[in-house]
């Protein structure tokens, strides 16, 4: 009878669990809100704190119009940093889209005419008739094309009605999570059993203190990669070096291939650009003197950021990060590599406190 009802408990939990894993994945839009307005509450607690100590006299703010102050701050400083970066960001985007790719491509027809005679020999082209740099030009300009404006304007339009519905959704989330102390964190407790609860804090706090580190290294990072691109891309006074080091500097959180994608895309553009107004014998040594600049970001990038970042902010190996990253990009592509760091910090933490028993979580968390 014993064993009957706990085999009965067993499969009450397994189909409360295939529940939940339904409801998560038909809800995940809502659940993106709530976890992103989380984040702001967290973010805006200082600025509440701030304006709680205000007071006129015996008159304080409300804490109803504290996080109506911050959230105004906060989404100030979003749509700012946005109007300046969009405009940049769209001008230089309408610059490639205007490139007479025709005379690019018959500019570079000269240079690398004997580049296919060698890719011949090796059998890498067809015939006579081939030539590489048709294949790269169909390339190029499936990246930077963007002429289909009917369709660009389409997909904004669509998109605007979402955006609206998110920001409307977030901002009021967040106003209550903001307004009511401890409403975020007391939502997540009350979904774990009152015995667990002592775990659980303990889950929380280092869940909260190793995730700060990891995303503010990553902020910092993507900071240094874009400042040092762009200083030394206007320095070679190369065009559409904002465009270039954005890209690259952010494109980068995507570990170990992102920074290749961001060094191949910023040459093209360097040298689709340029074409026009710098001689060949001019280009190619700007384009490899480019090249070089991406070699040196990409060493500071494997020298400091990645073992400060992805290892020591969350104390995991690189061996095991790099484990971790490879079969988070197998199973789930580029989004599954840039979440994999913090969710396997977060499992970490959780196997520790719950599953210490079990001598492989000792091994992969002794150094949390």
């Amino acid at each position: 009878m014993i064993r009957e009802s706990n085999w009965l408990k067993r499969i009450l939990l397994i189909l409360l669990a295939v529940v939940l894993i339904y409801l998560v994945w038909n809800l995940q839009t809502l659940i993106v809100y709530v976890l992103i307005s989380g984040i702001i509450s967290i973010v805006a607690n200082p600025l509440v704190a701030f304006c709680d100590r205000l007071k006129y006299k015996k008159i304080r703010i409300p804490r109803g119009i504290s996080a109506i102050l911050s959230l105004i701050l906060i989404w100030g400083i979003v749509i700012g940093v946005m109007s300046i970066i969009i405009p940049i960001f769209s001008s230089q985007i309408s610059v490639l889209s205007n490139l007479d790719y025709d005379n690019i491509w018959h500019k570079l027809k000269g240079p690398i005419s004997n580049f296919d005679a060698q890719l011949r020999q090796f059998g890498v082209l067809a015939g006579d008739g081939e030539q590489s740099v048709d294949i790269l030009k169909e390339r190029v300009k499936e990246m930077l094309n963007v002429s289909d404006l009917a369709l660009v304007f389409s997909s904004v339009l669509n998109g605007l009605g979402n955006v609206f519905v998110a920001f409307f959704s977030i901002s009021f989330i967040s106003f209550f999570f903001i307004k009511e102390k401890g409403m975020f964190m007391s939502i997540l407790f009350a979904l774990i059993p009152a015995r667990y609860k002592a775990e659980a804090d303990v889950v929380m706090s280092k869940s909260k203190n190793l995730l700060s580190r990891y995303f503010l290294g990553v902020l910092l990072q993507i900071t240094v990669i874009f400042i040092f691109l762009f200083s030394t891309l206007a320095l070679l006074d190369v065009k559409s070096a904002f465009l270039i080091a954005l890209f690259a500097a952010i494109i980068n959180i995507i570990p170990y291939i992102g920074p290749f994608i961001g060094a191949f895309v910023g040459i093209i553009i360097v040298v689709t650009t340029g074409l026009d107004t710098i001689p060949m014998n001019g280009l190619l040594p700007l384009a490899g003197t480019v090249a070089l600049v991406f070699l040196v970001v990409q060493l500071l990038d494997n020298i400091i950021f990645q073992p400060y970042i992805f290892s020591n902010s969350v104390h995991a190996h690189p061996l095991e990060i790099f484990l971790v990253i490879s079969i988070a990009g197998t199973l789930g592509g580029i989004t599954s590599m840039i979440l994999a760091i913090p969710l396997y910090t977060v499992i970490r933490i959780i196997a520790k406190e719950f599953l210490s028993q079990f001598k492989i979580v000792q091994d992969l968390t002794d150094n949390l």
